[in-house]
């Protein structure tokens, strides 16, 4: 592995590292932080608005039933003797149109009569198993009761009864009066805790009977059925909010409980803290994968600027600063490359050319080092003009410049040096610029079997020697 991907790799290990670990960290941050919250604080201030709100929906007709069973009115014509169906039957249908209530009713002691808004319509019996709310409630002790029911004269439908008992000025009874609200309307609350909050709400009996709750709700039944429930049914049942935890069907649950004693019924407010954290989980993975996205972006942007300043470098490592050609390392870079592809046999020949500018010392001192670097920079302009894409050529060093010729033969050697050295004798721009012509000397050498690398660059150097030596703007073939 190169140095470039071991860094890029740990880099992308690092980042996705510390992005993953802190969202992982601050997700068990939150899971914690949310959890304490819900349990004390959320819940228990949850529990006190549904209570407000339970209240307001359930104790209203409680109200109107306790008025009603202390309406002089009531008792004033039950004591007479009950003479006048009409008047009660106003009397019930005035309170049902008032309060908004789905039935109000009125049953006497005495006749058994039940009397409703649409007047007389039905005698309560004993022998009637529909009609033993009736005679249990007056045998209690309480003054009323909450009763659920299924009364056939309202279609069957499954009804709460406020049940109050009505008493005359002795205190002996006389009657049971109240109203009833379907059950479609506290089922509609209670579903409407579960939206809001995501809680659990049912009501719970001093016997233990689940009552009242959503359609949706799991548990039915007696919470004695339930083995966590039922080991803190006792407690549940001492008349105070309490806070519980326990586990059901797998999942972890929250619950609180309040007594009504309006309603002689408990008030249970659960949550299932999966399901609570849901919302959670959910954010966690979209901030994870918002992180790791982000964090990938990062590493891409990394890596193209790691690209440029790598190509940067190597341009730097590379290249002659001031012809723009390779320089001296790139140059034996290529020949060693192409030294190991000659003896694999990739290349049929290796043909080296190396070429100094004639005089160039003469050139800095007297026209100056400016001028004499325009002169380098017009005659590697040359070089590349008159070369192959296949050939490679370089600044060698000073006013050396080498070539490498791939699969030439020595005439076309001879004919690419020739050539060169024409144009740098004819170039308009390097003759304007020192008023005289330019030369070069060259020598050029072709890689013979089992030489190496510097036996091949020193007889080319030779050569080049040589032809400096013996006269200057010629070619010497080694």
């Amino acid at each position: 592995m190169d140095l470039k991907l071991k860094i890029i790799t740990m880099i992308a290990a690092l980042l996705l590292g510390v992005s993953i670990i802190g969202s992982i960290i601050n997700y068990k941050k939150d899971i914690d932080s949310t959890q304490a919250q819900l349990k004390n604080i959320s819940l228990p201030l949850s529990v006190d608005n549904i209570y407000t709100e339970v209240q307001h929906r359930m104790i209203k007709p409680l109200i109107v039933s306790s008025l009603m069973a202390n309406d002089t009115f009531l008792r004033d014509w039950l004591i007479d003797g009950e003479k006048d169906i009409s008047s009660v039957q106003k009397y019930l249908k005035e309170i049902q149109a008032k309060y908004g209530a789905f039935t109000s009713f009125l049953v006497s002691d005495k006749t058994k009569n039940y009397y409703h808004s649409k007047g007389l319509i039905d005698t309560i019996n004993e022998k009637n198993v529909a009609d033993d709310w009736y005679f249990k409630f007056i045998n209690s002790k309480n003054l009323y009761e909450v009763n659920l029911d299924v009364n056939k004269n309202f279609s069957d439908s499954l009804i709460m009864f406020i049940n109050y008992k009505v008493k005359d000025y002795k205190e002996k009874l006389l009657a049971v009066t109240g109203v009833g609200i379907k059950l479609v309307n506290i089922e509609s609350m209670l579903e409407s805790f579960k939206k809001r909050y995501k809680y659990d709400v049912y009501f719970v009996n001093k016997e233990g009977e689940i009552i009242l709750h959503t359609k949706e709700f799991d548990k039915r039944g007696n919470i004695s059925s339930i083995e966590e429930l039922n080991k803190l049914q006792s407690s549940i049942k001492e008349n105070k909010q309490n806070k519980y935890e326990y586990t059901y069907k797998d999942n972890n649950y929250l619950l609180q409980t309040k007594y009504i004693k309006e309603l002689h019924l408990y008030l249970f407010v659960e949550v299932n803290k999966q399901e609570y954290m849901n919302d959670l989980n959910e954010m966690f993975y979209l901030n994870l994968l918002i992180s790791i996205v982000v964090t990938l972006l990062t590493i891409l942007i990394i890596i193209h600027f790691i690209n440029i300043y790598q190509n940067r470098l190597e341009k730097i490592a590379h290249e002659d600063a001031l012809t723009g050609l390779d320089n001296r390392r790139k140059f034996n870079d290529d020949i060693e490359a192409m030294f190991e592809n000659f003896y694999r046999g990739n290349i049929e020949s290796l043909t080296l050319v190396i070429l100094d500018i004639d005089n160039f010392k003469q050139v800095n001192d007297s026209f100056g080092h400016l001028t004499g670097d325009k002169v380098l920079i017009r005659f590697a302009e040359i070089l590349k003009e008159s070369l192959r894409k296949s050939d490679f050529v370089a600044r060698w060093g000073g006013e050396e410049f080498s070539i490498l010729l791939i699969n030439s033969s020595e005439d076309e050697a001879q004919h690419i040096a020739e050539k060169i050295r024409f144009k740098i004798k004819e170039d308009t721009v390097l003759n304007k610029l020192l008023n005289k012509s330019v030369t070069a000397s060259f020598g050029i050498g072709k890689l013979k079997n089992n030489e190496s690398i510097d036996a091949f660059i020193s007889k080319v150097d030779s050569a080049l020697y040589e032809a400096k030596s013996t006269g200057k703007d010629k070619i010497i073939y080694a």
